[in-house]
Formats: C-alpha cells, sequence, structure tokens
C-alpha cells in the first residue's frame, strides 16, 4: 500500500492523471487555491451565522407561519434565551432536549445553546413519552423545552427523568414571541413558559464561557429506515466547514432568490444543518414548514420561496395538490436530499413547474448522510446531471472502495463511497464500537464509509446507485443491490413510484419483491394484465419499445409483484419505510396470502 501510495504521488508531482478519484480530484477543476483548502474558523456556529450577518441585520431570518423575524431580532432572542438557561442552571457542555415542530423558537433556542457552549438535540416532535423519557435519560438533561404538552405529560416527564425545568411553548404564542411576559418560579413543579425567558434572563449576572469549534454542538439523528436511528455529535466546526464548503461548491451566493422553504424535520441534520443553517450562513430567509400536508401546502408555497429543499414525497405533495392557476414562477431550484428523486420522477416534476410558471427551475439531487451533517455532494449553482447525486463537495476528499477488501476504485468503478474533510462527525453518542467501524484512515486523514454504493465520474459527479445495508447475496452466491433494481424498475412507463425488498426464499435463501404505485393511465387495467406487463418488463421480454436501457440480471428479476395505493414511508424524512413492506413481504409469505405474481 505504501508502494501505490508513493507512486501515485509521483503521478501527480508530475501532474499526471492517476484515474484515481481520490487523487485526481475532478471536483476541484477550475476551483482557487483557497476554495480547495478552505480555512475553517475555531468559531461557535452562533458567532459564525452573526458574522456573516453583520450587514444583514433587517433582513428577514426565519418566516414561520405568522412570525417573521430579522436577523437582529433573531440574535437578540437568542441571548435572552441563553442568559435564561444559565439561570436555569444550564453548563457548557450540558445536552438541552428540544422537542417541538419547525419553530422558530427551535432555532433561537438552538442558537441560546450554542452561545453558551451547550449541546442541542432535537426530539422528534411525534415521539412517544417513552421515547422522549428515554432520550432524555441518555443525555442526562437538566432542562427540556416542549412544545404545547399538557401539564400532566410535562410533570410526568419530569418524574421520570433527571430534568429540573421544563419550558412549554404554547399554540397560542408559536407566532406571536414575546420573550417579556413575567414569570417567577416558585417550585421545582413550576413549568416555565417560554413567553417569560426574558423575565428570568434579568437575574443572569454569571461569565459566560468561550466557545470553541472543537466544542459540540449538535446531536442529531440519522433516518433509520433500516433499523433504529443513530444519535450522531456534530461539533461546530463540523457545522461550519459544512457550510464552508457548500457555499464553495453550490456558489449558493449566486443562486436565484433567497428565499428556502425547510420541510424536514430539525431531528435530522437535512432539516437543521443543510435547510436551515446553511440559509442563515448564506444571509436567506428560511421558510419553516412545521405542518406540511395537503391541507398546507399552497400555504408555503404562496410565500414565494425560491429554493426548496425536499424529496420525492415532497414533490409528489406539491403536484398532487396545486390548483392548475398556483404560481410558482418564483421557486428556481427544488433539491431532493431524502430520497433519490429519479430521472422520470424529476422530468415529471420539471414539466409540472414549468405548466405553473416556474421556466428555468432546476430539479437536482444531493447525497449526505447525518455523519456528514447531510452534505457529501452539492447540488445547487452547479450543472445539472440528474441521473447523479451532485459533484463531490471541494475542500473535502473522497474515494470509492471495494467495501470487502477496502481497495480503492478508479473513476468510473463502482464502490462505496468514503468522505473526509471537517464535516466528517465526532462520534455516536456513548457508541466507541459503532464510531470506530463507521471510520478509518488513509494518507494520514480519516475518512467516514458512508454505506451508498456508487461511482464517481470524470466531473467529480457521484453516480448513486444503492445503499450497502440494502443488499443480500443468495444461495448462487451472487450479490443483489436493491436500491439498483428499484432504479431499473423505477423506470418502467407504468410505475410512478416502487420500492424492493427481499422476502426469504427456501431455494435462493432470498429473492425480491417490488411494491409498485402506477401511473395514473395504467390504474384501471385488470390487475392479472398489469402484474403480467410489469414482469415481462422485469424480464426484458417486451416488445422492443418497452425495453429499458438497463436491464435486469435473472437473479435481480422478483419473484413477487404487488400493487399498492401508496408506499409507507418515515414521517418527517419521508423516506419509504423499507422495514414495515419487509415485515409485510414476510408476513404475506407466511401466511400464504400473496394474491400476486408468484413463481
Amino acid at each position: 500500500m505504501k508502494e501505490e501510495l508513493k507512486y501515485l504521488k509521483n503521478l501527480i508531482l508530475n501532474e499526471q492523471k492517476t484515474g484515481n478519484p481520490y487523487y485526481d480530484k475532478p471536483w476541484e477543476n477550475g476551483k482557487s487555491y483557497f476554495e480547495r483548502n478552505p480555512i475553517i474558523p475555531n468559531f461557535s456556529v452562533y458567532n459564525t451565522i452573526k458574522l456573516l450577518n453583520t450587514f444583514y441585520q433587517n433582513k428577514t431570518a426565519i418566516d414561520c407561519i405568522d412570525l417573521q423575524v430579522n436577523y437582529r431580532e433573531m440574535f437578540n432572542d437568542s441571548v435572552t434565551i441563553s442568559l435564561a438557561l444559565k439561570e436555569l442552571g444550564v453548563k457548557k457542555g450540558d445536552i438541552v432536549g428540544i422537542c417541538m415542530p419547525n419553530y422558530y423558537q427551535a432555532v433561537a433556542s438552538f442558537l441560546a445553546c450554542n452561545r453558551i457552549g451547550a449541546i442541542t438535540t432535537f426530539i422528534n416532535s411525534s415521539a412517544t413519552k417513552k421515547e422522549i423519557t428515554d432520550y432524555l435519560n441518555l443525555y442526562e438533561s437538566n432542562i427540556f423545552i416542549n412544545f404545547d404538552s399538557t401539564k400532566e405529560n410535562n410533570l410526568d416527564i419530569k418524574k421520570n427523568t433527571n430534568v429540573k425545568y421544563i419550558i412549554t411553548l404554547s399554540k397560542e404564542n408559536r407566532s406571536n414571541l414575546d420573550l417579556k411576559s413575567n414569570y417567577k418560579i416558585t417550585s421545582d413543579d413550576d413549568l416555565i413558559d417560554f413567553n417569560s425567558l426574558e423575565s428570568i434572563s434579568k437575574y443572569q449576572k454569571k461569565h459566560i464561557e468561550n466557545v470553541k469549534g472543537s466544542d459540540d454542538s449538535l446531536i442529531l439523528y440519522t433516518s433509520g429506515t433500516t433499523g433504529k436511528p443513530k444519535s450522531v455529535v456534530l461539533t461546530n466546526r463540523n457545522i461550519v466547514a459544512a457550510g464552508i464548503y457548500q457555499k464553495n461548491t453550490c456558489l449558493t451566493d449566486n443562486v436565484k432568490g433567497d428565499k428556502t422553504l425547510v420541510c424536514v424535520p430539525f431531528t435530522y441534520p437535512y432539516g437543521f444543518c443543510t435547510s436551515t443553517l446553511l440559509s442563515l450562513m448564506s444571509n436567506k430567509t428560511a421558510i419553516l414548514g412545521p405542518d406540511l400536508s395537503k391541507e398546507t401546502i399552497n400555504y408555503y408555497l404562496s410565500k414565494k420561496p425560491n429554493i426548496i429543499f425536499g424529496s420525492p414525497a415532497l414533490l409528489e405533495l406539491i403536484m398532487n395538490n396545486a390548483p392548475n392557476e398556483q404560481d410558482l414562477s418564483s421557486i428556481s431550484n427544488f433539491v431532493s436530499g431524502g430520497d433519490f428523486l429519479t430521472p422520470q420522477a424529476a422530468k415529471r416534476g420539471q414539466e409540472f413547474f414549468e405548466k405553473h410558471g416556474a421556466k428555468n427551475i432546476e430539479i437536482s439531487n444531493g447525497s449526505g448522510n447525518a455523519e456528514t451533517v447531510s452534505c457529501g455532494t452539492g447540488q445547487t449553482g452547479i450543472k445539472i446531471k440528474p441521473e447523479t447525486a451532485g459533484v463531490v463537495l471541494v475542500g473535502t476528499d473522497a474515494m470509492i472502495i471495494d467495501p470487502e477488501t477496502m481497495q480503492q476504485k478508479n473513476i468510473g468503478e463502482e464502490g462505496m463511497l468514503c468522505i473526509s474533510g471537517e464535516h466528517v462527525f465526532k462520534e455516536y453518542y456513548k457508541d466507541e464500537e459503532k464510531t470506530k467501524e463507521a471510520k478509518f484512515n488513509y494518507d494520514g486523514k480519516t475518512f467516514f464509509k458512508t454505506g451508498t454504493m456508487g461511482f464517481i465520474d470524470d466531473e467529480g459527479y457521484f453516480n448513486l446507485t444503492g445503499r450497502m445495508s440494502r443488499f443480500y447475496i443468495m444461495s448462487t452466491l451472487n450479490k443483489v443491490y436493491l436500491d439498483h433494481v428499484q432504479s431499473i424498475i423505477s423506470s418502467f412507463d407504468c410505475v410512478k413510484d416502487c420500492a424492493v425488498v427481499k422476502v426469504v426464499d427456501e431455494d435462493m435463501l432470498y429473492v425480491n419483491k417490488v411494491y409498485i404505485e402506477l401511473n395514473d393511465n395504467y390504474k384501471n387495467m385488470d390487475i392479472n394484465e398489469i402484474i403480467s406487463y410489469i414482469d415481462s418488463l422485469c424480464r426484458n421480454s417486451s416488445p422492443e419499445d418497452t425495453k429499458t436501457e438497463e436491464q435486469l440480471m435473472w437473479y435481480e428479476v422478483p419473484k413477487y409483484i404487488e400493487i399498492v395505493d401508496s408506499l409507507p414511508r418515515k414521517p418527517g424524512t419521508e423516506k419509504i419505510n423499507y422495514g414495515l413492506l419487509e415485515q409485510d413481504a414476510s408476513e404475506k409469505k407466511v401466511k400464504h396470502l400473496n394474491i400476486i405474481l408468484k413463481r
């Protein structure tokens, strides 16, 4: 390995291409030295955002339902809340749990915690009381910020945790922020109203400790589509670096418009870091959507966002519910970061937005993990290649490896994407073993194994083909990547959306089952006819004009096909719930309830 490394470095010194993405770094072609080697300041997230917005104090920072707050007001509120938290006993390094939808108050509370060196964790607003108490006990939290929960529930949480104070936000006050309401702490059982925090802050005289880039900032979560979400610890440096990499790669200052629509819950880095904090670092207005649904989506679109950070499910929500007369001309970019948006789905979206006035809209994919602050590639401000997940971030290192041998792959060769940079997470909370499994060292750098399969092309774009967690080896020793099979089937003319899962099989060990949502013009077909048609497409035995460019191998062809009205999704991320589908497929097989194609 050392000799190979020496040989490759000699090629680079002689300005020769190696064919290896790690050494050639095609994503950095045309970039300046300082873009390729950015200086990551030793600042807290709070100080970084404040410094970057020195000249934008009067601009709207957050637009949340009926509440619009400019940057000056946001910083002032954050100072007030931070002083109140200090008075309530919060110290540097303490973990504060926040459980509420995507409200402005959650953003201000994070900045307040960050200002005094406390760590924020956003607990899903739909979490059960047991989940909330489990997390608060795991983090040994003394302060809990909650939304509109009954006094009985909150006191029950206090009873079963070490939480001393619970700060509550009511529905009535979510859009009418007034931190000056009078309040006096009378007993440990009292619940503190969010809008009384200024009264508490006035008592605070303690010294505010210096917060550095290396200090922990956030604990957020993986999407958990195939298992329990992992608690990902991110430092200030991780988040600031992610923002700098994204800005240098995507040229966000050049993206048309300055309003972003945030759709993913703050529990996930794509919702809070990529969508919200990056917007604030770029002097933009973050439109928060805490209650997106078919009833509310047009309200948020009426706020005239320019960039939408969404997912394939959100695109469908918009297309299914926007009236014909809806003006969407303000939208310049739709970024899919939850699940991969296929070129076919992107084309449908393009046609839809163009009909609604967005003539120059760009629809793109990104690829990221909670462990890389949800950004491994850039999606906006670059040439769009719909079949890819964007370009590798400038300033970072990337390589493609064989996940079994750990040998590097060349440009155009498939393997697992590994990322190195200052945005790579610190650790999984209290899980040293999993942290070690997720990282490795090479050439003096720490790489994160993303678990995402694909290849890097000669322009530095990452072509995503699947996830490591979504593959199996059958009895014939053939390896099946479920996302690859899913991608091919999703290109069929009759398929609106699909999900492929593995099913236990007596002969082959495992086989595929596909769940399919049909396009509208196929829904009236006889169920047996449409299943036979899909089967013929999978087997490539259909007429020439219906064949796809890519073909399934014989062992990839699904043994089971089921037509469904909709696919189950994980709330918040809107990613397909593969675990639920695997359970469904297993139960139907055991009970012999398959009324679908079975060979």
